[in-house]
Formats: structure tokens, C-alpha cells, sequence
């Protein structure tokens, strides 16, 4: 039995690999560029080949051509930078690729299981799943928007296989150490506690559902092996928004409880500041994972103390 994961070394795709390997699976294809930060994600992980993306389109669907026979297709890779300037970049990376990788399924009757972004969404206050309601406001929105809409319209040619995409809201957990700018607030404010002593905190006020990256991976294979997906787009986050304010609390305090940090009040420890002009037009202020699966809502409960647990864990390994 054989995957394919795209993306396979990052953040989310090596949580996939790593669900895949704990529910037997370990004949997987991974489709990702050389970094040596993000592939130390990889390491006592099970896969059995890996593809190089960055030598182009053509290149990859040839890769893909030989291996043979797969029982389907995880499309987590992406270029994530929601600062990225050049549209091009962002266009190629994320629905040039998506529709190649879309099409190889396609060809094969094979599943197709992907992510998509609740950027989609921007600052919209209905985020209920669809193609209605959305407002891209950023070149990676758009580019995302863009495939699901490929999806959409081609979405009623695979009665007979697998094609599900899941809008990802605000991931955390391990494996995200390579992302920078781009890692998720829990542990980029655990960064600037642990390098700082303080928590920079933009001053508006700031909501986002998220959610924990093995609960993304749990849900994404579920998909994938199961009958419980009818084909469609869905939201997957926390289906509860939590300010950025209460994410840095719940650090400071976590960090507290461990004995890392003086007990005095979490206000104590954060300094706002304004939020830069050039991020102001692209950021989201608030996300909210409305209008997805009750099962899915069930596994993603809990936010908070698995953003504890996770804080946790890089105090444990000195992260």
C-alpha cells in the first residue's frame, strides 16, 4: 500500500507521514525540495522514495510516473509566505503543481485528498466552507482560492474516487521549527520568551481558530481510508477562535508553571505594539471554522490544552 505525500518534509506533511507510519504504512513517496532544517522533520520517519520539486512540473510528473501504482494522493505542499511578492512564484507553487498533482489522480482513478487555507476567507465574517463567502486579500490567498475552484469544477467527474479538500485554519505543534515568520503564534511566542523574556503582541484585537497539527493528520487519513467524506471542501480547524492575547497568556503561563520564569502577572510579560503597515492589508483578524463535520469537531476540540502540552514539549526538548 503506497502514498504519496507532497509537501512530506514540512510542517504538516511530516505529521502525515508519521500518521501513515503508526497505522502500518510505510511504503510513502515524498514530494518536497532539499532543505536540511525542514528535513530533520524526517528524521525516524518510514518513506520509501522522494522527489525533488524544485526541478519543475515535468520533472515531478515524471518522478510520479515511474514509481507505479499508488492507492492515492495527500497534497499538502505549498509555498505559505503570505508576504510573497512575486505572483508568479506563488501561482506555480501553489495551482500549477496542485492541478498536476490533481490531474496524476485523476488519470489513475485514484484518491485525492488536499489542503486548502481559510485565507480564503480573509476578514469575511461567515467562513462556513464553500465558494461563498470568500475574499482572498493576499497573492497565497488567491492562489489557493484559485484551486478550489479548479476543484469545484471538475469535482462532479470523480463520482467513483476520492477528491477532498480541507481549508486548514491556524495549525500548531511540532515539526513547524523551520517556518519562521510563517510558524504559528504558539510557538513563535514561546521563541520570543525564551530569547526575549517578553511576548511582542500587536495591539489589535485578533482571533483565530486553531488547530493541532495530529488532529489535521488524523482527519486527513480518515479521509483518505474512510467512507465518512462525501466529496467537497471543508473547513478543518478548532470550531473555537482563540485571541492572539489568550495564546500568549497560555504560553506565559505554561512556561510559568515550569519553573522557566518568575510567577508574576502574564500582563507583565507582554509589550504591544503596533502591526506594520505592509502586514496590515494581508493579515487576518479573525478566523472561525464554522460549518464543519460534527466528527471533524469532535477530534479538534480542545485547543488550549494541547497548545499547553505542545509548550510543553518544547521546554522538554529545549526547542
Amino acid at each position: 500500500m503506497s502514498y504519496i505525500v507532497t509537501g512530506g518534509a514540512g510542517f504538516v506533511g511530516s505529521n502525515m507521514v508519521r500518521k501513515l507510519n503508526e497505522n502500518g504504512i510505510n511504503d510513502v513517496i515524498i514530494v518536497d525540495n532539499y532543505d536540511e532544517t525542514k528535513m530533520q522533520n524526517l528524521l525516524g520517519l518510514q518513506f520509501t522514495d522522494y522527489i525533488d520539486y524544485s526541478d519543475g512540473l515535468d520533472a515531478v510528473y515524471n518522478a510520479l510516473e515511474r514509481i507505479g501504482h499508488a492507492e492515492g494522493v495527500f497534497h499538502i505542499g505549498a509555498n505559505a509566505d503570505v508576504l510573497e511578492s512575486n505572483p508568479k512564484v506563488m501561482m506555480t507553487m501553489n495551482y500549477e503543481f496542485s492541478k498536476m498533482y490533481y490531474n496524476y489522480a485523476a488519470k489513475r482513478n485514484i484518491p485525492f485528498v488536499y489542503a486548502s487555507s481559510s485565507a480564503v476567507y480573509g476578514n469575511k465574517e461567515k467562513q462556513d466552507g464553500g465558494l461563498d463567502h470568500l475574499m482572498p486579500h493576499n497573492i497565497y490567498a488567491w492562489s489557493k482560492w484559485l484551486f478550489d475552484k479548479y476543484v469545484d469544477a471538475n469535482i462532479n467527474q470523480a463520482e467513483d474516487r476520492k477528491v477532498i479538500g480541507f481549508r486548514f485554519f491556524n495549525v500548531f505543534g511540532w515539526g513547524e521549527f523551520h517556518k519562521g515568520k510563517n510558524a504559528n503564534i504558539v510557538y513563535r511566542f514561546y521563541r520570543m520568551m525564551r530569547e526575549n523574556g517578553f511576548i511582542d503582541l500587536f495591539k489589535d484585537h485578533i482571533q483565530r481558530d486553531h488547530v493541532y497539527v495530529d488532529d489535521v493528520a488524523e482527519v486527513m487519513y480518515r479521509a483518505m481510508v474512510t467512507d465518512n467524506f462525501q466529496n467537497g471542501i471543508y473547513n478543518l480547524g478548532g470550531n473555537h477562535p482563540i485571541s492572539h492575547r489568550r495564546v500568549a497568556e497560555i504560553v506565559i503561563e505554561t512556561i510559568m508553571e515550569e519553573g522557566l520564569i518568575e510567577e508574576k502577572a502574564p500582563a507583565e510579560y507582554i509589550k504591544l505594539i503596533d502591526i506594520p503597515a505592509e502586514l496590515r492589508d494581508k493579515f487576518q483578524f479573525y478566523t472561525f471554522a464554522e460549518g464543519q463535520m460534527e466528527s471533524v469537531s469532535v477530534i479538534t476540540k480542545g485547543n488550549e490544552e494541547k497548545m499547553k502540552e505542545y509548550v510543553k514539549m518544547l521546554i522538554r526538548y529545549n526547542k
